[in-house]
């Protein structure tokens, strides 16, 4: 009717072996896995920083007095920013912290081996 007919319609349908083509199996990112000591609330913006970029941040708390104001502050703040990212934020001891971007869950678990 349109002026195509039924042969031109049904095109040739060709077989792509895709063992043929080489993939990479993973994206490029600029995110990393940060370890950083913690020193004063004024760290506070970088760590904000490397969070909204992506990345892994493992914080050590060690330089703070247990029970410091400032610690619980910093630990506050990095929480709402793990809630802002959709991503994680745990306390793994009494002087470290992880803060994950979304997409990454954290799983603590406790291996502990049986004697026979």
């Amino acid at each position: 009717m349109f002026g195509r007919k039924k042969d031109e319609r049904k095109a040739k349908k060709e077989f792509v072996d895709l063992n043929d083509h080489s993939a990479s199996m993973y994206a490029p990112s600029d995110a990393r896995v940060k370890v950083v000591e913690m020193t004063s609330y004024r760290d506070l913006k970088a760590l904000t920083d490397m969070a909204y970029r992506g990345n892994i941040l493992i914080l050590d708390f060690s330089r703070f007095a247990e029970g410091d104001a400032a610690k619980k502050d910093i630990a506050k703040h990095l929480l709402d920013v793990a809630k802002d990212i959709d991503g994680a934020f745990t306390e793994v001891s009494d002087r470290l912290m992880v803060l994950s971007p979304s997409g990454l869950s954290i799983d603590k678990c406790r291996i502990t081996y049986k004697e026979k």
